[in-house]
């Protein structure tokens, strides 16, 4: 990968850094200021377009040696890209799923890995006389010796960390979403995790890159063709990755319904066995008289609009007086009016598709799932039973 200038490979961290600048230019330009999500996930392919420019500068030959004629202390600049991207994902993700995420001042430790990256950079290498630099870079010493390694590794290893804790807030958000949505399909993210499967991928790989160099190190035996071949392949999942993210962006990335951001630590509030009578009553005249869960968009905080208290308050009461998220009580009542027009056994009685549609499903599937669940039977089963008597 670095004989020639513009071999394949370096053409093609080329092509990557290129797009990861376009699509990046391209949502900042269209973004209003309002949405954090998207103004971070520009910052985030700002980085992937740093990246390939950081290994095309040290490890592609001739771009190594043109720059170390202007000044070693170019090299590197572009690499603190590898301690941003992760943080940034993981805030792009956060900022996309919930309500009313900030990036705060307590937000800031999340640059320790960097701030630990800079300062070594700072003492072991840029506190170096010109001749030993020049050295390091031109011998590419540095990427195979202590300290310098560690860090390196360090870095990839909490890239790594970043995605995992990216699906644990997917997998927080449909728990959450329970409690304010009626209508799950509603809030489709499959794109989302594909997304950072394919991130996970990469991440995964560059940690194992790191791994083998590290093997080396310990055992003073570099693999060097190994490593060859499990670094450039580095730069093929990175583009296909890339590219899998451009594809989501034009024609999958659906509008995400973010929900209030509950910490794991407030699960515990909901065990107060204390409801207010008041709202319990109020629940009841919406959804019997009234039958609010009729409404297919009906979500958490409409039904706390229409009965007058906070979204919070009514989530709390669901859970103690009904043992039930909000989604599984809005859809038991839906169950409930559907069991009574099954139960019709009159000429004119409606179809099963009339009749969930009627109490408020969107789809025929989520309503013969969620009424087995509850009955034992399908509703085609449920009418038969209720019919043939």
């Amino acid at each position: 990968m670095d004989t020639i200038l513009f071999n394949f490979h370096d053409l093609l961290m080329v092509v990557t850094a290129f797009e990861s600048l376009l699509l990046a230019l391209l949502l900042a330009a269209s973004t209003p200021k309002s949405s954090l999500s998207n103004w971070l996930l520009a910052a985030f392919l700002f980085c992937h377009f740093l990246i390939p420019l950081h290994e095309l500068t040290f490890w592609g030959k001739l771009f190594r040696i043109w720059l170390l004629d202007i000044s070693p202390n170019i090299f590197f600049l572009f690499s603190y890209a590898y301690f941003l991207d992760g943080p940034l994902l993981y805030f792009f993700v956060r900022a996309l799923l919930y309500k009313d995420v900030r990036l705060q001042r307590k937000h800031l430790w999340h640059l320790t890995p960097l701030a630990l990256y800079a300062l070594h950079m700072l003492w072991n290498f840029y506190s170096l006389d010109h001749s030993t630099r020049l050295d390091l870079i031109e011998s590419q010493h540095i990427a195979y010796s202590s300290p310098h390694l560690y860090f390196e590794a360090l870095g990839r290893f909490v890239r790594v960390g970043y995605v995992i804790w990216c699906f644990l807030l997917v997998w927080n958000y449909r728990q959450q979403l329970r409690h304010e949505q009626a209508d799950l399909k509603t809030a489709d993210i499959a794109w989302l995790k594909l997304m950072l499967l394919s991130f996970l991928v990469i991440f995964g790989w560059d940690s194992a890159l790191h791994c083998i160099k590290l093997y080396g190190l310990f055992t003073n035996n570099f693999d060097l063709e190994l490593l060859n071949v499990v670094g450039l392949s580095s730069y093929y999942l990175n583009f296909i990755a890339l590219n899998i993210l451009i594809f989501l962006r034009f024609t999958a990335f659906s509008s995400v319904k973010p929900v209030s951001e509950q910490p794991w630590y407030e699960a515990k509030e909901e065990q107060n066995p204390l409801s207010d009578p008041l709202i319990v009553q109020k629940l009841e005249q919406l959804m019997l008289q009234q039958k609010f869960y009729a409404n297919p968009d009906i979500t958490l905080d409409k039904l706390a609009e229409a009965a007058g208290y906070p979204a919070k308050k009514i989530s709390l009461t669901i859970k103690q007086a009904y043992q039930l998220n909000f989604y599984e009580y809005v859809n038991s009542h839906r169950i409930n009016a559907a069991k009574k027009l099954l139960a019709d056994k009159s000429p004119d009685a409606k179809t099963i598709t009339d009749i969930y549609y009627e109490v408020g499903f969107n789809s025929k599937s989520v309503f013969n799932t969620f009424f087995k669940r509850l009955e034992g039977v399908t509703p085609s089963q449920y009418r038969e039973k209720m019919t043939s008597g």
